[in-house]
């Protein structure tokens, strides 16, 4: 081997040397911090592992190959976490569904199948043979949460168009209805407005948190017209209240396992899985 093949050798392992300190000079303040997120993966805590893997490519964007290592490890980041966010979920849906299924036992249901998609909910002590010469505000709710309520006044006709309900010196009202009627029943004038809730200027979370003598007044008509609300009937609207927020929770719920399970997928499918 001649002296001329000797130097080009030395030079081409010096030169390898010299690029191997430069890449680690890169790479190992990058490796550090990618030590960091292994751990706090490994204790559960997504969140500050993100974060650490974002401040890798920040700090450093030329430490190529732990970049690469940082966004494969991003990937399994993301898959515990929907996996962690699914587990979290389906145990928050079975206990709502369970609270669900033990308050029903207090409800009565009724659907008819021609006119309606989907059931509703109410107190017995507000069925309308229960309650048929009474002034009184009955709430209902639907399957899927949806809650109305709804006003009837019996008596001379007054073509009230607003509800105010009142509790001390405390009132909220309520005129944008769903739906009204009038006419007669059991030889009774009736006028019916319902109301759906969340537009019905908060009246049934009013009624539901009242804690004295609730005061109904109709008006907007040729008269005003009040009454006091029956007990029961506080206690009916808080239950169905109640029974709203488990039914869209639950609703929401569902809407959220949906999401988490198609991002798991998505990712998994990313990973060849």
């Amino acid at each position: 081997m001649t002296m001329k093949k000797i130097f080009s050798i030395i030079l081409s392992m010096l030169s390898a040397v010299m690029m191997l300190s430069c890449e680690g000079k890169i790479e190992q303040p990058a490796r550090d911090i990618l030590f960091e997120v292994r751990n706090e993966f490994k204790a559960g805590n997504y969140n500050r592992a993100k974060m650490l893997i974002d401040s890798v490519k920040l700090a450093h964007p030329k430490a190529y190959k732990t970049l690469r290592e940082a966004e494969a490890l991003r990937h399994e980041v993301l898959i515990r976490e929907k996996e962690r966010d699914i587990a979290y979920f389906n145990s928050e849906l079975q206990r709502l569904v369970e609270l669900r299924d033990t308050m029903l036992k207090e409800f009565d249901y009724s659907r008819n199948a021609k006119y309606q998609d989907m059931g509703v909910y109410s107190v017995p002590s507000q069925a309308i043979s229960k309650n048929a010469f009474n002034n009184f505000l009955r709430a209902t709710v639907k399957e899927n949460g949806e809650a109305v309520l709804t006003s009837y006044y019996r008596g001379a006709r007054i073509g009230y168009k607003a509800v105010k309900v009142k509790c001390g010196e405390l009132y909220v009202s309520a005129e944008n209805s769903i739906y009204s009627w009038s006419g007669k029943e059991h030889g009774v004038y009736i006028e019916r407005r319902d109301y759906r809730r969340g537009d019905d200027g908060g009246i049934m979370d009013f009624v539901a948190s009242s804690s004295g003598k609730v005061v109904v007044e109709l008006s907007g008509g040729s008269r005003d017209f009040g009454y006091e609300l029956r007990q029961e009937d506080v206690k009916a609207i808080t239950m169905v209240k109640e029974l709203s927020d488990v039914l869209l929770s639950i609703a929401e719920c569902r809407e959220m396992l949906d999401a988490a399970q198609y991002s798991l997928d998505f990712l998994q499918k990313g990973l060849g899985r």
